[in-house]
Parts: structure tokens; C-alpha cells; sequence
């Protein structure tokens, strides 16, 4: 078994080291909506590797959002199905640019743990329906307010986040991500070079007309400064 872990590091290390190559070859790409229904696109790549590829997509895409593709990948990138027509692999969202580049990590030829079931929240995409409006017993003012988003827990490659909110009101707030948050979800808010600190609960998650993931943040431990919505 040791012999067995040691080898698969190796494998692992081996792939990693192998140089990307900019390649254009076709790729239909599917995935799912929260209620497990299906959406396709089909686009190409830009760059290929034996641990990946980067491709264009036309809709909105999170870090972590589990993919299936199915490409004519050369050979020499392949790590099963080498003879085959089309390579069938199952690959994570590692990356998303402002140009709409995404760059995917080849997870292997069996879905991830969760897939099936739609459970895992690797699938979020725009909800159906617009967001119901929140009744607010405070105004909310918008504007540029710059925060700090803190995951908690254990999510995989969900990282510490510098962003933006649009809309800022006492108790809550609407932020930018590139991350996925589920509804109900505990993370820390910060200000970002201010002494504002607090746990927030998502209350929801949707994409807006710019194409952008949105928040919406109540506020848990303490109110908005004063000084941040332009108030004595």
C-alpha cells in the first residue's frame, strides 16, 4: 500500500510537471443545474496539458463547479481511453477570467463524489427566477464599498476573497463573488483596510445582468459604521 500511495504521488507529480501547449480542438462541455437538470455548450480549447485544459465558455461559471467534457484530446494528454474517438473526463472549474477563459483540472473518468445526487453544490448556475425582494427597515445606499470575504470551514479550493459591494445597507450588504456560497452559509466579512468585522449569513445567491455572482449579506454580529453609509 505504501509503495502504491508512493507511486501515485510520482504520477501526480509527473503530470504536473508536463508543459501546457496551446491547442484549438472542439469540446462539448455539460453540466448541471442546481435541480439536476442538464445544460450543454459546445466551444474549444486554448491550451491543453495532461492535467487540464482551458477552454471559452459563453455562461457564468464558479471556482469548484464540476464539469463533463468530451474532446478529441491528443494522445499524449490522455490518462485513459488513449485509443479512443473522443476523451470523456470529468474536470473542476480551477479558474475564471474576466475574458471568459476557464481554466478546468481533469478530476478522471468517474464523476466526483456527489455528482449524481447534485448534493455537493459543485453545480450552482443562475436561478430560474429573480430573487424575491427583501423588506428592509433601513435604507440601503449604493455605491463602491471594498470588503474582505472569509469562507469558513472546509470547501476545497475556496480561498480568502477581496471584492466589492454595490449596495450596503445597516445590516447586511451585496457583494461580488467568483466563489460559490450556498444559501444559509456562515462566512466572515471584513472591511477591507478598516477595523469593520463580522460573521454574515447568505440570505441569497443569483447572477445579474452584468454576468456577475451576487451575495446578499445579512450581518450578524454588528451593524455597518456609520462613516461607511455616509451618516453621523
Amino acid at each position: 500500500m505504501r509503495d502504491r500511495r508512493k507511486n501515485l504521488r510520482m504520477t501526480e507529480h509527473e503530470r504536473r510537471r508536463q508543459p501546457r501547449t496551446s491547442i484549438a480542438v472542439p469540446v462539448h462541455v455539460q453540466g448541471q443545474y442546481p435541480d439536476g437538470a442538464v445544460w450543454e455548450e459546445t466551444t474549444s480549447t486554448s491550451i491543453a496539458s495532461a492535467g487540464g485544459v482551458a477552454i471559452s465558455l459563453g455562461r457564468t461559471v464558479l471556482l469548484g463547479q464540476a464539469l463533463h467534457l468530451t474532446l478529441p484530446l491528443p494522445r499524449r494528454f490522455r490518462t485513459f481511453d488513449v485509443t479512443a474517438p473522443a476523451y470523456r473526463v470529468y474536470a473542476v472549474v480551477a479558474s475564471v477570467d474576466t475574458t471568459r477563459t476557464v481554466g478546468l483540472r481533469f478530476l478522471g473518468k468517474n464523476p466526483p463524489g456527489g455528482y449524481t445526487r447534485n448534493e455537493s453544490g459543485l453545480f450552482l448556475s443562475p436561478p430560474t427566477t429573480p430573487p424575491a425582494p427583501e423588506r428592509r427597515a433601513a435604507p440601503r445606499r449604493d455605491g463602491v464599498f471594498f470588503f474582505v470575504l472569509k469562507p469558513r470551514g472546509q470547501h476545497g479550493d475556496r480561498q480568502e476573497e477581496a471584492t466589492v459591494a454595490d449596495n450596503l445597507g445597516v445590516g447586511g450588504a451585496r457583494v461580488m463573488t467568483t466563489q460559490f456560497f450556498t444559501k444559509g452559509e456562515v462566512l466572515e466579512v471584513e472591511e477591507a483596510g478598516g477595523p469593520f468585522h463580522t460573521r454574515a449569513a447568505v440570505r441569497n445567491a443569483y447572477v445579474g445582468d452584468d454576468s456577475v455572482w451576487r451575495l446578499n449579506l445579512m450581518f450578524l454580529d454588528a451593524e455597518t459604521p456609520a462613516r461607511l453609509l455616509g451618516s453621523s
